[in-house]
Order: structure tokens, then sequence, then C-alpha cells
């Protein structure tokens, strides 16, 4: 699949292959699926011009994964509405009892120690680490009406 026709389809669905790209001029999204969850990783920039694409986006994985991995690691800006995606994605998980974790990065770091001072995101530092947690415990029995 080219990357102009993964781009028409990025956010209709969640991806049906292992890896699925998503470029915008400040930022490149890289999703990969496992068995039971994804990796969402950034690289570039999270701005107003793609904060809610990628929200969006994540959001849309979390719906369907035991686990969702947001490696930011290689992120080298993030703004106050990143900030607010990110907030969004949590939420998401939280409903969805799906399993979250973000990898830090010094810009990440950066707008955290003003915008959540208690530390309400799931943190961790490395990739290695994230995946190591999520699957670490199975995910939460629901009850299905």
């Amino acid at each position: 699949m080219t990357i102009s026709k993964i781009t028409q389809n990025a956010f209709a669905t969640p991806a049906t292959e292992a890896t699925q790209v998503w470029r915008n001029h400040t930022a490149k999204f890289t999703v990969h699926w496992g068995r039971t969850g994804a990796v969402v990783a950034v690289n570039g920039e999270i701005d107003a011009a793609n904060a809610s694409s990628f929200a969006d986006y994540a959001k849309r994985c979390a719906e369907c994964c035991e686990w969702l991995v947001v490696d930011l690691s290689e992120l080298t800006f993030i703004g106050t509405t990143g900030f607010s995606a990110l907030q969004s994605i949590s939420a998401q998980c939280c409903s969805a009892q799906t399993k979250l974790k973000v990898v830090q990065s010094p810009a990440l770091s950066t707008l955290l120690r003003i915008c959540d001072p208690h530390a309400r995101l799931p943190l961790v530092d490395s990739l290695t680490d994230a995946l190591a947690e999520v699957q670490r415990s199975g995910r939460p029995l629901r009850l299905v009406p």
C-alpha cells in the first residue's frame, strides 16, 4: 500500500496491516499492530495542525486493543494541544479498559512539568519498558450483556 493510499484511509478505521504510516508537514505517525495491542509512534511534532487527528486515530486503536503504547521518544515538540490529545487518549483507554503506556521524550517532559505536575499520564522511559508493562498482566474481564 502506498503512502498516499494510507493517508487517505488512515483515519477511517484501524489498520488491517501490521504497520501503517500517516504523515503531515510536521510529523510522521506509525502504527505497529501486535497480536493484542498497538504501538503508535510519533516522529516530529504534535501541534495544533495534527493533534486532533493523532488523538482520533489513537483512540480508535484503543477501542480494539487490550493495550496501547504511545511512543513519543522521537518527538521534537509538543504543544498544549498535544497534551490535550494525550489526555483524550488516556480517557478513551480508561473507558475501553485498554492498558495505556506513554514513552516520554525530553519535549514531553518539559511540557508535563507545567501541564501535568501530578503525573497522571502513565509514563515510561522506553519502548521496552512499555511493552513489558502492558504485557505483564492480562486484560480485566468485562461483563457482556
